[in-house]
């Protein structure tokens, strides 16, 4: 998955190569023609730091050299296993070793490590014991290598014991343009799912194929020794099947390892992860400010000397789940809790505890949009093999007992940075398959939850100043609920958009603010809510001069529109033109012409379950309307249904090659025959 560490100390890395012992170094470098080392050299680095895939090409050249040599075949073996496409073809190379692997050490472990990863769990287990069998004593060289057969042993008894653990999920490579020839992972989306932000690593990425000791400041002794580092793209949903050509996000990448870490839900801050070569990683934080994303800001609080990696916005922005190696946790990679407490610092952190942390890896966390669901990725014992996603809900005692979840998301190989729509619906992660375009991929996965609808009202609109987009503020508290802090957001400055998700059984209070303008307040009950609901809201404000305006032209609207509704004889339109298909002709319902503040009632969205456009242009009023509809009698069915929900003045309104026109009007013009 996402490299997290780089370790350049040739030939000692636990990774893979580290274990494969002197000899198979020594034979190579004896062995090999010297026209045929830089193939060597190639391979040697690719597999340090665990791009298998780019390995094998380097060493299928050398095979055609020297068919017969165990150390190249034991190379091959173990870069195939790990290659999901060429599996098989590991296992195959590292069997005809069987009876020829003496200076090969750990070679039972290889072996065990290959039936697993092709799913053969008797076997696995078989050449596991033979291998622990063979090292009752250890020393620090093999030492790593009895942990992680004893960790198998345990993961392959829970997939045998699991082997009947599925749910009904789909799992669907989301194809071109995101998935290349090349790795991409991590998918990240804001909670409307109109954007997607992922890691990206291959020919595409900044600087191309670098040499990894003069970008990271470290000597290595092979000039060959090169690699794609990691950066961050970005992608905008066109439809449901449909992605835009990524970009890259120019003022996050660098030379180094720039990785996407965690979204927040409107879609406004992004975690990334840098690597500095010192063995570690830290989390960054870039905002979106308009159409740019800022340069990264170093966390502090979040930070330590040692690795973090990975995180998860909760819904109010001010918290945080994420993954760190530091002191004092249960073992390995543990999840811990962190509150804003200033620009760019995070304090009161808290290790989750026994329940979720255990002694092996716990990582990639996700938070749901309604905060009430845990997901992230963990290799201990519920695991089937590698990182599995584990599923954790929320409960008056805490975060319970954590559950996998099964096929056919989890594999044997490594599944993780498991995110899910706000709405549950769809769920995404990366993932090697069989099926996939490159090393990794990413997938979409329906539904993304199951067994349980996500409650939450999705809010989103936008904040205008005299009709124009602006980049106001908006703060959020639930209602009698005097200490408890406001969750604060920032509408985009470009087009004046906000997203934010309330959870069910709540009231809240909205407060829209816009430099010294008074202070716009809107209130909100999500009791009884028992799915995903949405809700548009815009926050108008308006200069006295302009207001006064905008007064004048309601007025005279709503007196323009009536008297021309009333000229058309409805029951002879509907006998004539009630069912008439014509491009360009389409039918829309006016539910409110009003400023926001006035009188519109937006509870009346949550009730007839629509999503409300804004239309307002010039020194025109605001236009409030639902629904998009091929022929007049869809709409006048739909207008009865909102009518009955107390919206008594709706009435159905014409877009005319996109324009707001009168039945009346059209008809003069000969437009409906």
């Amino acid at each position: 998955m996402r490299i997290l560490k780089i370790i350049i100390a040739i030939f000692f890395s636990l990774n893979v190569y580290g274990q494969l012992n002197s000899y198979v170094i020594n034979d190579l470098e004896v062995y090999l023609a010297e026209k045929h080392l830089p193939f060597f050299n190639k391979a040697r680095l690719s597999i340090e730091v665990r791009h298998y895939s780019e390995a094998l090409p380097h060493l299928d050249s050398l095979l055609k050299y020297y068919p017969s040599s165990t150390s190249i075949n034991f190379l091959s073996g173990v870069c195939k296993i790990y290659t999901e496409p060429t599996k098989a073809k590991g296992l195959f190379h590292l069997k005809l070793l069987n009876g020829k692997h003496q200076k090969l050490s750990n070679y039972n472990y290889w072996l065990g490590l290959a039936y697993e990863k092709n799913d053969s769990i008797a076997q696995a287990k078989q050449y596991y014991n033979k291998f622990l069998s063979e090292n009752g004593t250890s020393d620090n060289e093999t030492k790593e290598y009895i942990e992680n057969a004893k960790r198998s042993i345990e993961n392959l008894k829970t997939a045998e014991s699991n082997k009947n653990l599925s749910n009904f999920s789909v799992v669907k490579n989301i194809g071109s343009p995101i998935n290349t020839e090349e790795s991409e992972y991590v998918p990240l989306l804001s909670s409307d799912e109109s954007m997607m932000i992922y890691t990206y690593r291959g020919k595409l990425s900044k600087g191309g194929k670098q040499d990894v000791g003069s970008v990271m400041g470290i000597s290595t002794s092979k000039s060959e020794e090169k690699i794609y580092f990691e950066d961050v793209f970005q992608s905008y949903r066109i439809n449901d099947s449909v992605w835009s050509q990524p970009a890259p996000i120019k003022s996050i990448n660098t030379a180094l390892h720039d990785a996407a870490v965690t979204l927040s839900f409107d879609g406004t801050m992004l975690f990334i992860y840098k690597n500095l070569g010192k063995g570690n990683g830290d989390l960054y934080m870039s905002k979106l400010m308009g159409s740019n994303w800022t340069v990264p800001v170093y966390q502090t609080g979040l930070n330590t000397d040692k690795w973090e990696g990975s995180a998860a916005f909760f819904p109010d922005n001010r918290t945080i789940i994420f993954s760190s190696e530091r002191k004092g946790g249960f073992g390995g990679k543990d999840l811990y809790v962190a509150e804003k407490i200033g620009e760019n610092a995070w304090g009161n952190i808290r290790n989750l505890g026994s329940t979720i942390n255990t002694g092996y890896d716990e990582d990639a966390p996700f938070i749901t949009a309604d905060g009430k669901i845990l997901f992230y990725a963990s290799n201990g014992k519920l695991s089937m093999g590698g990182y599995d996603v584990l599923r954790s809900d929320l409960t008056i005692q805490g975060w319970g007992t954590p559950v996998n979840i099964g096929k056919p998301v989890n594999t044997v190989n490594d599944d993780k940075f498991y995110v899910v729509t706000a709405d549950g619906k769809r769920g995404y992660y990366s993932s090697k398959s069989l099926n996939g375009k490159g090393e990794q991929d990413i997938y979409c996965i329906t539904p993304g939850i199951p067994d349980r609808a996500v409650k939450v009202i999705q809010v989103s609109g936008n904040i205008t100043y005299n009709n124009k987009p602006v980049g106001g503020k908006l703060e959020i508290k639930r209602r009698n609920s005097d200490n408890e802090k406001k969750s604060k957001f920032n509408a985009n400055s470009t087009t004046g958009k906000f997203l934010v998700n309330l959870p069910a059984n709540e009231e809240f209070e909205l407060e829209f603010s816009y430099k010294n303008e008074p202070v716009l307040k809107k209130y909100f009950s999500t009791k009884n809510i028992d799915t995903t609901m949405y809700l548009t809201v815009i926050a108008d404000f308006y200069s006295t001069a302009f207001s006064k305006q905008l007064t004048k032209s309601r007025d005279s609207l709503d007196l323009i529109t009536r008297k021309k509704y009333d000229r058309v004889n409805l029951a002879d339109f509907r006998a004539k033109y009630g069912n008439l298909l014509k491009d360009s002709l389409s039918y829309q319902i006016q539910i409110a012409a009003y400023k926001f503040i006035e009188n519109f009632d937006y509870s009346t969205s949550i009730r007839i379950g629509m999503k409300i456009r804004r239309s307002a242009k010039g020194n025109d009023v605001t236009r409030f309307t639902v629904g998009g509809y091929s022929t007049f009698n869809e709409a006048e069915e739909k207008l009865k249904v909102i009518k009955s929900q107390a919206i008594k003045d709706a009435f159905i309104i014409v877009l005319y090659k996109g324009k707001f026109c009168y039945l009346d009007d059209l008809i003069d013009q000969g437009v409906y025959k």
